[in-house]
C-alpha cells in the first residue's frame, strides 16, 4: 500500500514538472517572437525601403501610394496637369523639353539630357543679377463653410484684392521673382474631400491678390492642394496661368527668363514623393536651366525645428543640383542651412494665412536672395536678406495683411531663426539694402 502511494505520489510530481516545463517553454518562445518583433519594427523605422512613400513622416510601402482628390494613380495626377497649357506668358525655349511624368518606383531611370549649347553667348557679356523673394502659406480664403472664411470673404469685399499684400508690394516690385505657396485652391468647387479636419479653398478671383502685387510664382504641391479634388487643382492651375503666374509643383516645372538667365521653378512635398525620386526631377532639370529654385512642403506643424527627414530631403535636393531650396508647411518660423554653399530655408512660416483668425503666432518673414549669373561662370551667392514681418498689421487680430517689423520685434524675429539654423548670422554674406531694420550685429 506505501509504495503504491509513493509511485503515486512521483507521478503528480513529475506531471507537474512536465507541466511547469511545458509552461516555460511557451512562455520563452513567447518572449523571443516579441523580441524578434520588436527587432524588425526597430530596423524597419530606422531605415525606410530605398522606395518608399512618405505620408506625414512615416515612411510606407510603396505597394498602396496614397492617391487622393479624385486621382485613381499618381501618374494620373501629373498627366492631368501636363495636360494644361502652362507656358503661354513665359513658353520655355523650344529646345528645352516640358518635364516628363514624375516616375513611379517601377518606371524606367528618366532620360539624361545634354547641356545647353553656349557657342551663341557672346564673350563680352556681362554677369546678370537676380533677386529672388520667397514667402510661406498664402491661403486665400479658410477653411470650407467655417466664420473664418466668410470673414475673409468680407474683408475682401470691402477692401479689394490690393489690400491683402500692400504693405510688401514695393518689396515684390523691387525683385525679379517672388515666389509663394499658395495653400489651398481657388476654386467654385463644392465637393470638398472627405474626412479633413480643414478643407481650404478661395474664391477664383482671389487671384488678382497675386497677380496685382507682383508675385511672378506659385507653388501648388501642398497637402491642401486637393482639398477640392483634381477638378480644384487643376482650375487653380488654370486661373494662376491665366493671370501670368506660374504654377509649379508636383509634375510640372515653370520656366522664366530674366536677361537671357534661365530660371526653373519645381515644387514637391515630402509625402509624395521620396527623396531620391525629387533628386532624379532635380537632377534632370539641372541641364535645362542655369537657376534652379526647388519649393518643398515638409516638416511638422508647429514645430520649427527642422526634422532629420527635411534635412535628407534638402541635402539631397542641393546635391542634384538645386541653387535654392525654400520650405514650408509648419506655420511657423524655422532655421536656414547653408549646405555645400546652397541655403535650405526650412520654413518660411505663414504669410497671407486665412486659415486662422487670430493665430498666437504671428511671426513670418520673407526670404530674399541676390544671385549673380556669369555666362562663364555661372551662378553665384551675391547675398541674403531676411525680412521679418507679421501675417497682420495688427496685433489684437489677424487682419490678413503681411507687414515688415522694425527695431526690437525685427530682431526678435531674426533671434528665432538664428536659433535653428546651424549657421551663424553673423557669417553670412548679407545683401545690400537691408530692409528689415533690425540690428543684425546683435546677433
Amino acid at each position: 500500500m506505501d509504495k503504491r502511494a509513493a509511485k503515486s505520489r512521483r507521478e503528480r510530481r513529475i506531471a507537474r514538472r512536465r507541466q511547469r516545463l511545458v509552461a516555460r517553454s511557451i512562455i520563452l518562445s513567447s518572449v523571443l517572437l516579441c523580441a524578434a518583433g520588436l527587432f524588425l519594427l526597430s530596423a524597419s523605422n530606422g531605415r525606410a525601403p530605398a522606395d518608399a512613400w512618405y505620408v506625414e513622416g512615416e515612411a510606407v510601402e510603396v505597394a498602396a501610394p496614397p492617391v487622393e482628390g479624385g486621382f485613381s494613380t499618381l501618374d494620373e495626377r501629373d498627366t492631368a496637369l501636363r495636360t494644361l497649357p502652362f507656358f503661354p506668358a513665359t513658353q520655355p525655349p523650344a529646345e528645352l523639353p516640358i518635364p516628363t511624368r514624375v516616375p513611379l518606383p517601377t518606371h524606367a531611370p528618366l532620360p539624361t539630357f545634354a547641356p545647353q549649347p553656349t557657342a551663341d553667348v557672346p564673350e563680352a557679356r556681362g554677369p546678370v543679377t537676380i533677386v529672388i523673394s520667397a514667402a510661406g502659406d498664402c491661403t486665400l480664403g479658410g477653411d470650407y463653410g467655417s466664420s473664418a472664411v466668410r470673414r475673409f470673404q468680407l474683408c475682401a469685399e470691402q477692401n479689394g484684392a490690393d489690400y491683402f499684400l500692400e504693405n510688401v508690394r514695393g518689396i515684390f516690385a523691387a525683385d525679379d521673382f517672388t515666389v509663394i505657396n499658395l495653400e489651398g485652391p481657388l476654386t467654385t468647387g463644392t465637393a470638398k474631400r472627405p474626412n479633413r479636419p480643414f478643407n481650404f479653398r478661395g474664391r477664383p478671383e482671389y487671384v488678382e491678390i497675386l497677380s496685382g502685387s507682383s508675385v511672378e510664382v506659385a507653388t501648388l504641391a501642398n497637402n491642401h492642394a486637393l482639398d477640392f479634388g483634381k477638378e480644384g487643382l487643376l482650375e487653380t492651375a488654370q486661373l494662376l496661368t491665366d493671370a501670368g503666374i506660374g504654377a509649379a509643383g508636383y509634375a510640372n516645372a515653370h520656366y522664366a527668363e530674366k536677361d537671357g538667365v534661365r530660371l526653373c521653378f519645381l515644387g514637391f512635398t515630402e509625402w509624395d514623393y521620396t527623396a531620391k525620386q525629387i533628386a532624379s526631377i532635380v537632377s534632370r532639370e539641372r541641364g535645362n536651366c542655369d537657376l534652379l529654385i526647388v519649393s518643398m512642403h515638409w516638416g511638422r506643424e508647429l514645430v520649427a525645428a527642422a526634422t532629420g527627414t527635411q534635412k535628407t530631403y534638402g541635402r539631397a535636393i542641393v546635391d542634384a543640383g538645386a541653387d535654392l531650396v525654400l520650405g514650408h508647411h509648419p506655420h511657423v518660423v524655422g532655421g536656414i542651412e547653408k549646405y555645400k554653399g546652397k541655403y535650405i530655408v526650412y520654413s518660411l512660416g505663414n504669410f497671407c494665412f486665412g486659415g486662422n483668425t487670430n493665430p498666437r503666432d504671428k511671426d513670418t518673414m520673407i526670404f530674399q536672395q541676390t544671385f549673380a549669373f556669369d555666362f562663364e561662370s555661372g551662378i553665384a551667392d551675391a547675398g541674403i536678406n531676411i525680412i521679418p514681418c507679421t501675417i497682420s498689421s495688427v496685433s489684437s487680430t489677424n487682419n490678413y495683411q503681411p507687414t515688415p517689423l522694425a527695431g526690437a520685434n525685427a530682431l526678435r524675429v531674426l533671434e528665432e531663426v538664428a536659433s535653428h539654423s546651424p549657421l551663424k548670422m553673423s557669417d553670412i554674406l548679407w545683401m545690400d539694402g537691408f530692409i528689415g531694420n533690425a540690428d543684425r550685429s546683435a546677433l
